[in-house]
């Protein structure tokens, strides 16, 4: 390693505090773009085309952990329900506190304008039934 990648590295422990090696990756390669952009304007016309870079690929979508609760057989119920386009409202729903707290749904406003919410869930409540989310 360079001295000055030594130096970076205990900047960026000592004073900043952050992860080093997502932060040293990133600064290296804008600094590699920043000098290959300035060797380019400086070359002139006799410069070589430019790599074509190949599109990057798309993220993984991470699955979602199980909850680490127990969640009870007539709640996973409701949770199939929903998952299945029931549009389950908190008046509709005894234990709809109960989700919300876990993270298991969420509630959004009654499309008739006014009601009682409705429940919708959450990446979460997908996992606990083993589901992923529509499209």
């Amino acid at each position: 390693m360079t001295d000055a990648t030594n130096t970076l590295r205990a900047l960026l422990d000592a004073y900043l505090r952050c992860p080093v090696e997502a932060a040293r990756t990133d600064l290296e390669q804008a600094l590699r773009g920043y000098q290959t952009d300035w060797i380019r304007a400086r070359a002139g016309a006799d410069a070589p085309p430019l790599p074509v870079a190949a599109p990057a690929p798309a993220p993984a979508a991470k699955p979602v952990a199980k909850p680490r609760f127990p969640i009870a057989s007539a709640d996973l119920d409701v949770l199939k329900r929903l998952a299945d386009g029931w549009a389950g409202t908190t008046a509709e729903v005894t234990r709809w506190a109960w989700f919300e707290n876990r993270e298991l749904v969420g509630l959004e406003p009654n499309p008739a304008g006014e009601g009682p919410e409705v429940l919708r869930l959450t990446p979460l409540g997908w996992a606990a039934i083993g589901r992923m989310p529509p499209g």
